[in-house]
């Protein structure tokens, strides 16, 4: 649950996967969806398809200014920064029309803008995802007291 609730609070993911001839891609996702379970799920839309199986590595960072601000200002993170979050992608499907709406709730009246319809408005396929491991980034002394953070309930 504290892994859940750093990554429903977080406004930006980073993606990352090797593709075609071992090179690495990255590609921004910003429709991560957790399950309780460990597993999730991402509509493919502004990512590359992978093949089921992959490997794959999400970076989520806290992006609050006031978060960065007074941990600058103390020396030391209330939390980790970011996570890592490690895993595999399963197989690529057409999403539900469950999915869907849940989708267009979640990015809510931007997708009545110009730029969020030409993004966000075609969610068409769904990509399971089962996470394996989850890293905390650390940065020095100020995430020292913050070792087993992921371990901690």
């Amino acid at each position: 649950s504290k892994i859940s609730d750093f990554v429903r609070r977080r406004a930006f993911f980073v993606t990352a996967a090797v593709v075609e001839e071992g090179r690495l891609r990255l590609f921004p996702i910003g429709s991560l969806l957790l399950e309780a379970s460990g597993s999730a799920r991402y509509f493919e839309i502004l990512a590359r398809p992978l093949d089921e199986d992959s490997e794959l590595a999400i970076l989520a960072v806290d992006l609050n200014p006031f978060f960065w601000l007074w941990s600058l200002i103390r020396g030391a993170f209330p939390h980790p920064p970011a996570l890592r979050l490690l895993g595999r992608v399963g197989q690529r499907r057409a999403a539900s029309e469950l999915e869907r709406q849940s989708w267009f709730r979640k990015v809510g009246w931007l997708i009545k803008t110009r730029g969020g319809a030409a993004l966000w408005s075609n969610p068409r396929f769904v990509r399971e995802l089962q996470f394996l491991e989850v890293e905390p980034v650390h940065l020095g002394k100020m995430t020292r007291h913050l070792e087993n953070w992921t371990l901690v309930a």
